[in-house]
């Protein structure tokens, strides 16, 4: 019955947050179409099971608001951090754009500072092609549990939206570094280190990939900071 209860929780949160997306999303002009500039990475590597990544993009908060970034809900930069905020259950969503397919890592570090009036605080980690929503994929982490949620949408199927066991349990007021991963056409995340492989029976040995151009982070119920958020490609290199 908990499992059970678990899963539409669940379904009831994509539903609202897909709805949110698409009554929200600003219509593009000049000021929201513009990329971070761009370029085959060539910044500092990171080796994870094996796999050398590359930065592309390392943007800091301290340094104020990703240069193209664009958003709704409550967000601003306090104390060299981004605060984002939704203290009533719906989304607050800040978008980095930065175009890339797969065989890309994304990376931030939250802190969860207080809970929603309605329940427990999520941090998104996601991208997606536009606000058309044919594919999104990413990474939910909620405070107070010891899941996460990793999901992967193409063709607008979701192919994955489900809940993974944690050996650790998140906390308001500690940090957690996320990475979320598509390799190889295949889902992973990590949290704080701890590897976590989107597996479940009848999943395609190989998923479908996108193009995606809006990177973003999301508060849904509480308020949470953010450090930095980084985009890293898969090295030519890397083995998997």
């Amino acid at each position: 019955m908990g499992k059970l209860i678990k899963i539409i929780i669940a379904v009831l949160v994509a539903v609202a947050y897909f709805t949110t997306l698409h009554m929200f999303s600003p219509t593009r002009d000049t000021e929201f179409s513009r990329d971070f500039p761009q370029g085959w990475p060539d910044g500092p590597t990171l080796v994870i099971d094996g796999i050398e990544w590359t930065e592309a993009v390392n943007w800091n908060f301290k340094d104020g608001h990703f240069p193209t970034e664009w958003s709704w809900g409550e967000w601003e930069i306090v104390d060299g951090y981004l605060h984002g905020r939704d203290p009533k259950g719906g989304f607050a969503v800040y978008f980095f754009p930065y175009t890339h397919g797969g065989d890309v890592l994304l990376e931030t570090k939250v802190q969860f500072l207080q809970r929603g009036e309605k329940r427990k605080t999520e941090a998104h980690l996601l991208t997606r092609d536009t606000e058309d929503l044919n594919f999104e994929s990413g990474f939910v982490l909620v405070a107070d549990t010891n899941n996460i949620n990793l999901r992967h949408m193409a063709g607008k199927h979701n192919y994955i939206y489900d809940i993974y066991p944690v050996n650790q349990r998140t906390e308001y007021g500690n940090w957690y570094v996320i990475q979320f991963a598509i390799y190889q056409n295949q889902i992973r995340g990590y949290l704080n280190g701890e590897k976590i492989d989107a597996q479940k029976p009848g999943l395609p040995e190989k998923l479908p990939v996108g193009i995606y151009q809006e990177p973003h982070l999301a508060v849904n119920s509480g308020e949470a900071r953010f450090e930095y958020v980084k985009i890293y490609f898969a090295a030519k290199s890397s083995k998997p």
